[in-house]
């Protein structure tokens, strides 16, 4: 007679109750409802996880927008001249005061005491010239640069005035531009370092901060329904 634990009574054992439909229907139903049960867990999981993702990704895309914020703050007194001839040697602030006072008539005249600081940047191409940041002492000064820039155009109309923005501000801009070529806007530009668009009907929107400004020109490049 086979003991209880022989695993070749077992077999046999197994083999003939598998050949009765009840049986396996009956197995069938249970592997089924613990396949079942652990699909549904996972799903529930992926779900949590899913959810967490998108927790995490809204908090990165906040923080990335309040550096850029605080980066362009520090960039207030700041304006970027682009197109300028670059020459060996140069004297970059005395030729800067000159153009802003000479070419663009900036009302009163600035002196060299309204910049705290102006220097080329980027690396050196012999195609065309760097880009030239200025920094003023003040907004003030600043302020009054930007108004008469409308002057460098007509004087000097490969130069360009412009404000010094973050390199994701920068990107906002670009995309921008683009939707203003393809007709999806009027027109765009900056204000001290928001991103300010005018819409086909003419409404203008504005963006202070990166999130503002994705968001905003996904908004008017959406299909109207």
């Amino acid at each position: 007679m086979s003991q209880i634990g022989d695993p070749e009574s077992f077999v046999k054992a197994l083999s003939f109750a598998l050949r009765d439909d009840q049986v396996r229907a009956s197995l069938t139903d249970i592997v089924g409802e613990s396949f079942r049960q652990e699909i549904a867990f996972l799903k529930a999981e992926l779900k949590r996880k899913d959810g967490e993702i998108v927790v995490l990704q809204r908090g990165a895309d906040t923080l990335v927008s309040r550096t850029d914020s605080l980066e362009q703050y520090t960039r207030r007194n700041s304006l970027r001249l682009t197109g300028l001839s670059e020459t060996d040697n140069e004297d970059i602030l005395k030729r800067t005061v000159d153009i802003m006072n000479n070419k663009m008539k900036v009302e009163p005249p600035l002196s060299a005491n309204d910049i705290d600081r102006v220097h080329r940047v980027g690396r050196r191409d012999a195609s065309k010239p760097r880009s030239v940041i200025i920094k003023f002492t003040s907004y003030r000064a600043r302020h009054i640069a930007m108004r008469h820039r409308k002057n460098l155009k007509m004087n000097l109309p490969s130069t360009f005035l412009n404000e010094d923005l973050t390199k994701e501000r920068s990107v906002l801009l670009y995309k921008a531009r683009t939707m203003k070529r393809q007709g999806h806007i009027q027109d765009c530009w900056t204000h001290d370092g928001a991103i300010v668009l005018k819409d086909k009907a003419g409404k203008i929107h504005s963006a202070r901060n990166v999130m503002d400004g994705d968001n905003l020109l996904a908004s008017l490049t959406k299909p109207q329904a």
